[in-house]
């Protein structure tokens, strides 16, 4: 490795240094992030709230009586456009891989918003709000319009309070220091 390598790595004399970039205790605060920074974080936060989310809705539908894939099949609708959810081994695969789709890219979405929330205030409420709005274009328009299953299907209420877990979810990957290979402050 030469010498310019080596301090992009953060390495000097072979070993990694105590680097500014890396330190614990980042402050609570939105960090300010270029776009590339805040699409992979937002794809990363989208995947991780959208998994949450889920187990959310498969521990609700067993408490209603449904198997725990339930939710992955309603989802299926969405791809399959199906106006009934059949509840085939190849819905839950379908439902499983839409879901985390719209996930990753709800995050993204998510992610572009957050130069407008300055503080954590801000951000915490812009989360919960970003949720409450994926739940109303989601199941009150979308789902009035285009899917009628998710108005029949899934308990509204519980699908309202489960979207904004997922906006608050959003949150916590957006705080603290941007982190970067060489631990610097980042450029300008």
């Amino acid at each position: 490795m030469d010498a310019t390598t080596a301090r992009h790595a953060g390495l000097r004399g072979g070993a990694r240094t105590a680097t500014p970039g890396y330190e614990a205790g980042a402050a609570l605060v939105p960090a300010r992030l270029e776009i590339g920074d805040r699409l992979a974080r937002g794809t990363v936060a989208g995947i991780a709230a959208g998994l949450v989310f889920l187990v959310a809705n498969m521990l609700w539908a067993t408490k209603s009586d449904l198997p725990a894939v339930a939710p992955l099949v309603d989802i299926s609708t969405i791809f399959n456009f199906d106006d009934v959810a059949h509840p085939t081994t190849e819905n839950m695969f379908i439902g499983l891989v839409t879901h985390l789709t719209l996930s990753a890219g709800f995050g993204v979405a998510f992610g572009l918003l957050v130069p407008l929330l300055r503080n954590l205030r801000l951000l915490t409420a812009g989360g919960v709000a970003f949720g409450v709005a994926l739940y109303l274009v989601n199941f009150q328009i979308l789902g009035r319009t285009a899917f009628p299953w998710f108005q029949e299907g899934p308990d509204q209420l519980f699908e309202l309070v489960a979207h904004a877990g997922f906006g608050l979810l959003l949150v916590p990957f957006f705080l603290g220091r941007r982190f970067t290979a060489t631990g610097g402050p980042p450029s300008t």
